[in-house]
């Protein structure tokens, strides 16, 4: 559920900002999964396959009445924490949980040091576990209750999000390192504005917002096509 043959928007952001190409052309679907999927994911996986296969031979509980919502629930949490990585105040100026309304950013006040950054990074990332968890689990009990088909799906997706949790974490502490390295890379060139480094600090959020919702969104998507 994690992880396309075609680039997410994160990895393009790293395959420019690292000058390196992430990219693993012409890999088939079984070349790719094995680079996210090592021997021990294998063998747990071949484990949890018999389960699987057994949810799809119960009728489900409900109907595809739920769908709508999640539908709608997607769209709102993305449009939500795009907004918060959009209008969280610069934090030179004061933290989170010190100012009552966001206000929009402009840029980095002079001499200022990446650690307000970290720490606004780290209080986002904590808004989206916070937020996507939750709905991906209830996509999940809404896929149980649609059909067999994607009664397996929504197990299948639990038993994967374990697995490739680590890969996750992974890429996600690459995206910080960037992130870090970019900001000291503007604080050293004077032909950069800082302000530039505002708008790629919030791509690269943006982008890491998406990446995240990308198993939420192949449930919504299954659902929606019945698949």
């Amino acid at each position: 559920m994690q992880g396309r043959s075609s680039p997410s928007g994160l990895v393009g952001l790293l395959e420019t900002w690292a000058a390196v190409d992430t990219r693993a052309p012409r890999q088939d679907w079984a070349e790719h999964w094995s680079a996210w999927l090592g021997p021990l994911d294998a063998i747990a996986l071949s484990t949890a396959l018999p389960e699987i296969r057994n949810a799809g031979m119960t009728a489900p509980e409900a109907g595809k009445k739920q769908a709508v919502d999640i539908a709608q629930l997607l769209q709102q949490l993305q449009d939500d924490l795009t907004r918060s990585v959009r209008l969280i105040p610069a934090p030179q100026r004061s933290s989170l949980r010190s100012v009552p309304m966001p206000q929009a950013v402009t840029e980095p006040l002079v001499g200022e040091d990446y650690g307000s950054y970290r720490q606004r990074y780290l209080d986002i990332q904590r808004r989206f576990e916070l937020r996507i968890d939750p709905l991906r689990q209830h996509c999940r009990q809404v896929l149980s209750q649609a059909s067999p088909r994607l009664r397996q799906l929504a197990q299948l997706d639990a038993t994967l999000e374990t697995m490739l949790m680590p890969r996750t974490q992974a890429l996600l502490a690459t995206l910080a390192v960037l992130l870090e390295r970019r900001f000291h890379r503007y604080r050293q060139d004077e032909s950069l504005p800082m302000a530039d480094f505002e708008q790629d600090f919030q791509a690269a959020l943006v982008a890491e917002l998406h990446f995240r919702l990308e198993p939420v969104t192949g449930l919504v998507e299954a659902w929606r096509t019945g698949a």
